[in-house]
């Protein structure tokens, strides 16, 4: 029996897969990245340093922040740069917020239908009026976070190498934070539904691999750390991970050298740095029995956690702002013939940007790896397992479950084509 799931709905990006199975026994899968090539590597070559963030923000737009910070923490690292702590603290606020947006989408318009045998949210209207309603005033006040900062809530224009060109007023933040803290009952039922999701059972013994921070939840830095003994820093990334192609797929996979196959992303982030959350986040997920795991399904259910997380750290850090005049946000800096790389914790997981600059400031090697590239060979072999120990399911039943897994990791094909 040959199945062809051609195309993949509710992600981002264009993928299918194919499988086989002869004899009660799954002979071959592969998962087909076909969104066509869109080589940013190739065309920052030969532009200048200072133009980098604003291309690589078009790489997604869902992640735009993440590649903006990661591009201009690479360059900074480049020149030798080191960003005021304020300048620190106002670009975790703008990945906050962009966690808290992807990961809302995803859970209720992307994953959620699939629960419900659904074909997407527009079905799901008439009977889930009050979810959807709460997750438009999550998704409101996580975008007014992004535009309070970086101009506008897509894309964002304020953010440049050595800080920020334009920063609100202390009135401004005061409001936000107070928004925030007043949706803290919207995240938790949010978390409360999530729990509720049953999930497929499926072990896929992944090394889950995350940034992880000493006495915070890693989000624009930290060490590189597996539940396999992965800790290094992250100028050594090169020298571990490596980047592979397969014939039957547009997408590089990223796999660590001599190890195999890895697994990033929220569930990798609660598995490495459970103990970092905030407390509400941290004791409302212990009173749901979770504290991370190995089935992918689960996460979907690390999202819900990290979107009560993020929305209190970032109420917390707006509080915590002095901002005094814009001038104290960007740090003058001299261009440098150097080379530079810098990791984040984006939505989906870790994301790599490597750059070589000329004495002009001219980019002359760029290399991105993104989140589904890390993640690429683990959701085939997860997917091979869930064929596999479901073998017997009625065809129909075991396209769901491979939709639904791969959902479950929650992928951007179109920024793994990059």
């Amino acid at each position: 029996m040959k199945i062809d799931i051609n195309y993949i709905a509710r992600v981002e990006g264009e993928s299918s897969v194919k499988l086989e199975i002869e004899e009660g026994k799954l002979k071959e899968l592969r998962l087909n990245i076909w969104e066509p090539p869109r080589f940013f590597e190739g065309f920052l070559v030969g532009r200048k340093f200072d133009e980098v963030p604003d291309i690589v923000a078009r790489i997604c737009g869902i992640c735009p922040v993440s590649h903006m910070t990661t591009a201009i923490r690479a360059m900074e690292n480049a020149f030798g740069l080191t960003p005021s702590p304020e300048v620190k603290r106002i670009r975790k606020i703008l990945a906050l917020s962009q966690i808290l947006s992807s990961h809302l989408a995803h859970l209720y318009i992307l994953a959620l239908p699939d629960f419900f045998r659904l074909n997407s949210v527009v079905e799901m209207l008439p009977h889930f009026e009050k979810d959807i309603k709460r997750f438009l005033r999550l998704k409101e006040a996580a975008n007014s976070i992004t535009a309070l900062f970086g101009g506008r809530a897509l894309h964002p224009v304020s953010m440049v190498v050595g800080g920020f060109t334009k920063v609100p007023s202390k009135a401004d933040t005061e409001k936000a934070a107070w928004e925030l803290e007043s949706l803290h009952g919207d995240a938790l039922e949010t978390l409360k539904m999530a729990s509720e999701l049953k999930c497929p059972a499926l072990e896929n013994h992944a090394e889950f691999v995350a940034l992880k921070g000493k006495g915070e939840y890693a989000i624009n830095g930290g060490m590189i750390s597996s539940t396999k003994g992965l800790n290094i820093k992250e100028h050594e990334y090169a020298s571990y991970f490596i980047e592979d192609e397969v014939p039957y797929s547009n997408a590089k996979r990223t796999i660590l050298k001599d190890r195999g196959s890895l697994m990033a992303g929220a569930l990798s982030r609660i598995n490495l740095g459970f103990d970092n959350l905030l407390p509400d986040a941290k004791k409302a997920s212990e009173d749901l029995g979770f504290t991370g795991g190995g089935n992918p399904f689960l996460n979907n259910l690390a999202q819900a956690v990290e979107i009560v997380h993020a929305l209190q750290e970032c109420a917390i850090l707006l509080r915590g702002l002095s901002l005094k005049s814009v001038k104290n946000y960007f740090a003058d800096f001299k261009v440098r013939e150097g080379a530079g790389s810098a990791l984040t914790e984006a939505p989906r997981g870790m994301l790599y940007h490597y750059y070589e600059i000329d004495g002009r400031g001219v980019i002359t090697k760029a290399n991105i790896v993104t989140p589904t590239a890390h993640n690429f060979l683990n959701l085939e072999e997860s997917l091979k397992k869930l064929v596999t120990e479901n073998i017997d399911k009625p065809e129909e039943e075991l396209i769901l479950m491979c939709e639904m897994l791969v959902r479950a990791y929650d992928p951007c094909f179109s920024c793994s084509v990059h």
